[in-house]
C-alpha cells in the first residue's frame, strides 16, 4: 500500500509514512483498559492514605493500634504506607500510567493544547488544595508540582521535542531516549548543593535513589501532599515516547482480537481519568467522614 506519490514509484521510508498515517479511528482499547487498572489502583492506594488520616480520630491517639480486629484494615493501612512492598508497587504502577501518556502523545497532534489546558487544570488544583490548606485547616494537602502538573509538563516538553524534530517520529524517539539518559544521570549521579535556589525544587527529588534527603529543600516546605519531580519521573513518561512510533507503527490495537464487551466499564475509567482522579479523594475523604460522623465518632466528622 502507497501512502502518497513519487515519481520513482520506490518506496517510502517508514519515518517519513509514520508522520502521514491517520490518526486511529476508534480508541485503542489496551491503553484505556491499562490506564483504567492504574487509576483503580491509585484509588485503592490513596484510600489507605485517607484511612490512615481519620486513625486517630477513630481509635485514639495513641490506644488504637493496639485494639482488636475491627482496627484490622487500619492496621494495615499504617503498616503498607510507605513500606518497600508499597514503593516497589509504587514504581511499577507509575512506569505504566506515565508511560501509556506517553505512547498516547505520539497519536496527537495538538500536544501543545493538550499540555497548556491539562497545566490549566493543574494550577487551579493547586488553588483547591492551597484552601484546603490554610483555611480548612487540612494539614499536608497543599499541592503545587503534583500528578497532574508533571504530566502537564511533560505533554509540553513531548510537544517541544516533537516541533524541534519536525514531527519526524524517529528523531522524536532518538531525543526521548536521549532525555531519559540525562535524567538517570543526573538522578543516580549528582546531588544539588544546599545554595540551590528552592525554584529548583520541581526538577529535583526532595530524597535521592538511597534516600538520601535533598540538602536545599524539604518536601513539606513546598508541596507537601504531593510531588512529582521531572529528573526522578522524566523516564517514566518519555520511555513511552520513545516505544510509541514502534509498539503502534499503524496506530492499531496490537490485540484486536481480545477487544470486546467485557472490557468496557474498566476502560470508561481510563478514558475519563483526569476527571476521577480530580474528584475521587474528595469522594473518599467524604465517604469516610460521612462513615465517621454516622457510625464510628457519632457527632464528629473524625478530622
Amino acid at each position: 500500500m502507497k501512502f502518497f506519490p513519487d515519481d520513482n514509484d520506490g518506496m517510502i521510508p517508514f519515518e517519513t509514512q509514520l508522520n502521514y498515517l491517520p490518526l486511529p479511528k476508534k480508541r485503542i482499547w489496551e491503553l484505556d483498559f491499562l490506564r483504567a487498572l492504574c487509576v483503580i489502583l491509585m484509588i485503592l492506594d490513596h484510600l489507605t492514605m485517607c484511612v490512615t488520616m481519620f486513625a486517630p480520630a477513630w481509635y485514639g491517639s495513641s490506644s488504637w493500634y493496639f485494639l482488636g480486629f475491627g482496627n484490622a484494615f487500619t492496621r494495615f493501612c499504617f503498616k503498607w504506607v510507605g513500606s518497600h512492598k508499597w514503593r516497589v508497587a509504587h514504581s511499577i504502577v507509575l512506569v505504566f500510567f506515565f508511560g501509556i501518556s506517553g505512547i498516547s502523545c505520539t497519536f496527537s497532534r495538538s500536544n501543545y493544547h493538550r499540555g497548556a489546558s491539562l497545566m490549566c487544570v493543574a494550577l487551579a488544583y493547586s488553588l483547591v488544595t492551597l484552601f484546603d490548606e490554610y483555611v480548612l485547616g487540612i494539614t499536608g494537602s497543599f499541592v503545587t508540582f503534583g500528578v497532574l502538573h508533571f504530566l502537564a509538563s511533560m505533554i509540553l516538553l513531548y510537544s517541544l521535542v516533537d516541533f524541534l524534530c519536525r514531527r519526524d517520529k524517529r528523531s522524536v524517539a532518538i531525543c526521548s531516549v536521549g532525555l531519559c539518559a540525562i535524567a538517570l544521570i543526573l538522578y543516580f549521579c549528582y546531588t544539588p548543593p544546599e545554595s540551590t535556589p528552592i525554584y529548583f525544587a520541581f526538577l529535583f527529588p526532595p530524597h535521592n535513589f538511597w534516600g538520601d534527603p535533598s540538602l536545599f529543600y524539604d518536601q513539606g516546605d513546598v508541596s507537601p501532599g504531593d510531588m512529582f519531580t521531572i529528573v526522578q519521573y522524566l523516564p517514566y513518561f518519555f520511555w513511552g515516547a520513545a516505544a510509541g512510533p514502534f509498539l503502534y507503527r499503524t496506530r492499531e490495537s496490537l490485540l484486536p482480537k481480545l477487544d470486546g464487551k467485557w472490557n468496557r466499564p474498566v476502560r470508561f475509567v481510563g478514558r475519563h481519568a483526569l476527571i476521577i482522579f480530580i474528584l475521587h479523594i474528595p469522594v473518599l475523604m467524604g465517604v469516610l467522614a460521612l462513615l465517621s460522623y454516622l457510625f464510628i465518632t457519632p457527632g464528629s466528622w473524625g478530622f
